[in-house]
């Protein structure tokens, strides 16, 4: 933007800053980050572990918006029927197999640390689903697990791990990788988890 000598410095510098603005924003718009993508796996089935198992990762098939993929992180399988379980997955949400009309007691707590750091999760403090009147079921603390971009539509995993309690008791660790498949399309939920069988808090490795 060119000042001319009848313009005021004020004015001149407020439409240098304005043009900058709409300029970055253009920019921004027309970046389309390129998400991570993975195929939905077929989980390794595995007997009820007696201590630390994994991290293992999987991805679960979120694509339905009527139903949940049920997912129990003991045997690393996803469930049908009334078996156990301890995660659900449909489209962008996440539940846990706990709270009032649930079978199990899981919950979740949001922790700000990177997954690897986390070696041994709190004690108490775990939210759990809730049903609404209307018959949806929300979680208060993975519903937020990812972040919005306005400009590519597209929803980015926040770089938080959360503690779990099981819907038996036992405990685990999760981190949300990815919601896509390649396209990307969306529904691929991938997870990072380490699950703990023998009833203590520790998820991970001791130093």
């Amino acid at each position: 933007m060119e000042r001319t000598q009848s313009t005021p410095l004020w004015l001149w510098a407020t439409g240098v800053v304005f043009v900058a603005a709409i300029s970055a924003i253009v920019v921004s718009s027309l970046r389309r980050p390129e998400p991570p993508v993975f195929s939905l796996s077929s989980p390794e089935i595995r007997d009820r572990p007696a201590g630390l198992a994994g991290p293992d990762t999987v991805t679960l098939d979120a694509r339905s918006g009527d139903a949940w993929t049920r997912f129990d992180l003991a045997t690393g399988r996803v469930v049908t029927g009334d078996d156990a379980w301890d995660v659900g997955v449909k489209r962008h949400r996440l539940m846990l197999n706990g709270g009032p009309g649930f079978s199990g007691h899981a919950g979740a707590v949001r922790l700000e640390l990177p997954f690897e750091d986390v070696r041994e999760v709190p004690a108490e403090g775990y939210a759990q689903s809730i049903v609404t009147p209307g018959g949806d079921t929300v979680h208060a603390v993975l519903d937020a697990w990812y972040a919005y971009d306005l400009f590519s539509h597209l929803l980015e995993p926040d770089p938080v791990t959360y503690a779990l309690r099981t819907a038996d008791g036992r405990f685990a660790k999760l981190r949300v990788l990815s919601y896509y498949c390649a396209g990307p399309e969306p529904g691929c939920m991938t997870i990072l988890y380490a699950y703990q069988g023998d009833g203590s808090r520790r998820v991970g490795a001791l130093r």
